[in-house]
């Protein structure tokens, strides 16, 4: 069945200009009181949690109060990071989470994202069975009958589980310029790395528009206040607060492949890597798994996609994985990624060398690559498009083995990615714009 709803991250798009609406969101709440039912396990509690999208509250409610209208016991946990609410669901017990989020897209779309009661993403077979039974509630024409909720306070536990990792001031001396785009994150980080002692310059707190020219998508004005304050390192999320990217000392963004990498190799030293193995994706570059194999470390890859990471994860028996976009997750401390657990792990790591970010990263060589992400009119399937899998085979022809192309569609938005490595810079960049023309005026 292909699904008309969820993507590769749960349910989202542009608010009231789609399928995302309170109807929607109401639906959906029938649908996992249906689903859950279904299992015989619809007597107990969902918690719900969302961004700072003003769309939010909306959306919540009325899913609220299909749940509600199914016999279920919604319970509000109110702005809060994703990773907050996938440990309020196990703290509580709860039968699922619901994160009202489009995490990292624009202020004008939103979202659904659905954990399971052990606060893991649901697995796609699960989010098929859910989304007959939407197609179901939504031909019923049932209409919301909203209902007073009950408000729980998970954003105070989440952040004494978080501190329970660290010591306290355990980052003095480190100055850090932290950006939460204002977003779920605006209160939770400044308050976990004010505990460990650092100095925080922190921006977009929650007095703009999530995400507008800020967090993990946006750095540019976070690359220049590090320099301008000759900070330690610079830090940013995504709306949601399950990424996170990192900046150096000289206002450069580090690559999202060396802070696996460096994740990776902390983790081996404190004996703390399963398997000696580390789970990122088809995405991450080629230079990543050279540089682990120096190390002793096994780099398996996954389809892209923070769940398919977990999946293959609990499959070889890895407590380490993530993407290069920010997603890390670390199974030890949740089956799911945050980004502000990530972040303090980050900063600890350069705190206890005494070496800048850049220093302890420099070990990972990575081939030459670039990437951009096209807008699409629709998503036709690239492997039954000729003319698509033609300019495909010529240019991995040209690359031969000493490089990659990878093209695919984002799960999240109407667009299309692509990527090309090459150990040649200047094959490299024809590639790179020759494909990028063609997919322009293709699709």
């Amino acid at each position: 069945m292909k699904k008309k709803y969820f993507g590769t991250d749960g349910i989202r798009g542009p608010y009231k200009k789609g399928f995302i609406d309170e109807n929607l969101a109401f639906c959906l709440g029938l649908a996992i009181g249906d689903f859950l039912q279904h299992k015989n396990s619809n007597q107990g509690c969902v918690l719900l949690g969302r961004d700072t999208r003003p769309s939010g509250d909306k959306l919540q409610a009325a899913c609220s109060a299909g749940l509600q209208n199914h016999g279920l016991k919604a319970l509000d946990a109110g702005v809060i990071p994703t990773p907050a609410l996938a440990y309020g669901v196990q703290h509580l017990s709860a039968q699922m989470g619901v994160m009202v989020t489009a995490s990292h897209n624009p202020a004008s779309d939103n979202g659904l994202k659905l954990f399971s009661q052990t606060g893991s993403k649901l697995s796609v077979l699960e989010e098929t069975e859910i989304e007959k039974m939407i197609h179901l509630r939504m031909q019923a024409g049932q209409k919301p009958n909203l209902v007073t909720v009950e408000q729980v306070g998970i954003r105070e536990l989440y952040i004494s589980f978080l501190k329970t990792f660290f010591c306290q001031n355990s980052l003095n001396d480190m100055r850090i310029v932290l950006d939460t785009a204002n977003g779920a994150t605006a209160k939770t980080s400044p308050e976990i790395f004010s505990y460990l002692g650092a100095e925080i310059i922190a921006i977009n707190q929650g007095n703009g528009t999530i995400n507008f020219e800020s967090g993990s998508e946006h750095p540019q004005n976070l690359q220049n206040l590090v320099l301008e304050n000759s900070a330690t390192l610079g830090i940013a999320h995504d709306g949601d607060g399950d990424r996170v990217i990192f900046v150096d000392a000289n206002g450069k963004v580090i690559d999202g492949d060396k802070i696996l990498g460096l994740l990776a190799i902390e983790a081996d030293r404190m004996g703390k890597l399963n398997q000696k193995g580390f789970v990122a994706t088809i995405h991450s570059n080629s230079g990543l798994d050279k540089a682990l194999a120096t190390k002793g470390i096994n780099l398996q890859r996954a389809s892209v996609g923070d769940r398919n990471v977990a999946t293959m994860m609990n499959q070889l028996g890895c407590n380490w994985g993530g993407e290069s976009s920010g997603h890390i997750i670390a199974k030890d401390y949740l089956p799911t990624g945050d980004g502000l657990f990530s972040a303090a792990l980050i900063a600890s790591a350069v705190k206890k060398s005494s070496k800048s970010i850049e220093e302890l990263t420099d070990w990972i060589k990575l081939r030459p690559s670039k990437s951009v992400s096209i807008d699409v009119r629709e998503k036709i399937p690239l492997e039954e498009n000729i003319e698509v899998q033609s300019q495909l085979k010529e240019a991995q022809q040209r690359l031969g083995e000493r490089g990659r192309i990878l093209l695919r569609y984002s799960g999240t938005e109407p667009k299309i990615r692509l990527l090309v490595e090459s150990e040649d810079s200047s094959l490299l960049e024809k590639i790179f714009i020759d494909m990028k023309t063609f997919l322009e005026k293709t699709l």
